[in-house]
């Protein structure tokens, strides 16, 4: 296992972050742009048909979304096409879909992305469905009142608050991997060092969109934030209790990358609507899932299990009554 070293442990545990430079290769993400170009070709030929988009002529996936950005009037209509996890909506029914193709699979389960998962959590690995595509077009494509996160800035956050508190005691650990170089001009990550030594704090319920919550900005402390930039396939961990965000895109490309997180198997994920699985196992590794069809297959049992009504689709609830608060208001 080729996993961090001991300086990287403490620097992480100090700090709350990691930046891990090149953790995958150029040749790693060049099989997944191809599978999101041709996921988003599909998707994008679906809304030519309905007279809502002109065929796409970019080069580069990057240049195609962009096109597709700027000339669709619900960009959620494309982007459902392309995230890891279905959206967190009280309607959801079958007309809602993700992504799960082979390529992204493979990246989630990648033995050099593994293998510094095991360094901070163990070799009893569960990919937590806790996950996100984050493909952001350029600012001044999006209107005014977007606040999606993966579309847009992400407002300053804890990734522990995101799930329910069953999950409270979870180990659970982010990696937020960039499938696009993340500068300070496209929309790097930002972080609060040392921030995750505090409890859960208080977070607002989003005003716009199902699902999205924030914490305060005059609960972080904005003298001690850092950027943090990185190549493409760089990874940043982030512990679930350090306060997060993203700036804007200000630059004229995407800025893509993925959010990924995983815990120790058996440890309860925070969101049991949508499903894990083990993605490695020394203990029992015939219980690891190593096929995009698997995987494929448990979301939609997911799925079936909210639309026949066998389960209730709430998500993050438990900061609906703040909503009133003084510093939410």
């Amino acid at each position: 296992m080729a996993g961090l070293t001991d300086e990287q442990l403490h620097r992480f545990a100090e700090d709350g972050y990691l930046v891990v430079e090149d953790l995958l290769t150029e040749a790693d993400l060049v099989g997944v742009e191809a599978e999101y170009r041709r996921i988003l070709d599909r998707a994008a030929a679906g809304l030519v048909a309905q007279g809502r988009l002109e065929p796409l002529r970019g080069a580069t996936f990057s240049d195609r979304y962009v096109e597709a950005v700027e000339q669709i009037d619900d960009m959620y209509a494309l982007y459902q096409h392309l995230d890891i996890s279905l959206p967190m909506v009280a309607d959801l029914d079958w007309s809602h879909t993700l992504h799960t193709g082979p390529e992204v699979f493979g990246l989630l389960t990648h033995p050099r992305l593994l293998d510094v998962v095991e360094s901070v959590i163990g070799p009893e690995i569960f990919a937590n469905p806790v996950q996100h595509a984050r493909i952001k077009p350029p600012r001044r494509h999006l209107p005014d009142i977007a606040t999606d996160a993966n579309i847009a800035a992400t407002m300053w956050h804890q990734d522990s608050a995101v799930t329910n508190p069953e999950a409270d005691e979870t180990d659970m650990l982010t990696v937020w991997l960039a499938v696009t170089d993340a500068t300070v001009e496209n929309g790097c990550l930002v972080a609060e060092p040392g921030s995750h030594r505090d409890d859960l704090v208080l977070h607002c319920p989003g005003q716009h969109f199902s699902g999205e919550i924030y914490i305060p900005e005059s609960l972080v402390d904005m003298d001690r934030v850092v950027p943090l930039e990185v190549r493409a396939g760089s990874a940043v961990l982030l512990h679930k209790l350090t306060s997060h965000g993203s700036l804007d895109n200000d630059s004229d490309a995407i800025r893509w990358s993925f959010d990924l997180r995983y815990q120790p198997v058996g440890q309860p994920t925070g969101r049991s609507l949508f499903p894990g699985f083990v993605a490695r196992s020394a203990a029992y590794p015939e219980l690891e899932v190593t096929d995009a069809a698997e995987w494929t297959r448990l979301w939609r049992q997911a799925q079936a299990r909210i639309v026949n009504g066998e389960v209730e689709a709430k998500f993050n609830a438990r900061w609906d009554s703040y909503a009133a608060h003084a510093l939410c208001a």
